[in-house]
C-alpha cells in the first residue's frame, strides 16, 4: 500500500473571491488609469484605525483620486477590510478591485460599489477632458 501524504497540497478551487467592478471603455489611453490605493493606519490589533490613504500609481491620475476629498472618506471606512483598492487597465475594459475575501466573510458591500462608481466617474471625466469619450 502506498504511503500516503499527512499534509496533501489542496486541488481544484480555494474558498476565496474577489470582487470586480468593470469599466468597460476601448481606449488608447486606458494604459493611464494604472493605480491602487494603500491605508495610512495608526494603532494596532483591535485599535486599528486608518487615519488617511495615499494613492500610488500614474501621476496624473492617482494626484486627481488622491484630492477628491469624499473618496478618502468613503474609503477609510472600508480600507480595514478591502486592504488595498487596485485600478489595472486592460485592453478593452478598467478593473477595480479589492483583496481576496474567505467565501464565509464574503458579503456585497454597498460603500465599496459606490466607491468603484466615483473613481468610474474619474475616468470618464479624465477620458472627457482628453477629448477621447462623447
Amino acid at each position: 500500500m502506498p504511503k500516503q501524504d499527512p499534509l496533501p497540497l489542496p486541488y481544484g478551487s480555494l474558498q476565496y473571491y474577489q470582487a470586480h467592478y468593470i469599466v468597460k471603455i476601448e481606449n488608447k489611453e486606458n494604459g493611464n488609469f494604472l493605480a491602487r490605493c494603500k491605508p495610512v493606519t495608526r494603532g494596532r490589533f483591535g485599535n486599528k484605525r486608518v487615519v488617511d490613504v495615499r494613492w500610488i500609481g500614474v501621476a496624473k491620475f492617482s494626484e486627481v483620486l488622491q484630492a477628491d476629498g469624499k473618496l478618502t472618506e468613503m474609503l477609510k471606512e472600508v480600507m480595514l477590510r478591502e486592504g488595498e483598492i487596485r485600478i489595472d487597465p486592460l485592453d478593452d475594459n478598467i478593473r477595480i478591485y479589492g483583496k481576496w475575501i474567505h467565501e464565509e466573510a464574503f458579503t456585497f458591500n454597498q460603500t465599496m460599489l459606490e466607491i468603484a462608481d466615483r473613481i468610474a466617474g474619474h475616468i470618464k471625466a479624465r477620458l472627457r477632458a482628453l477629448g477621447d469619450l462623447p
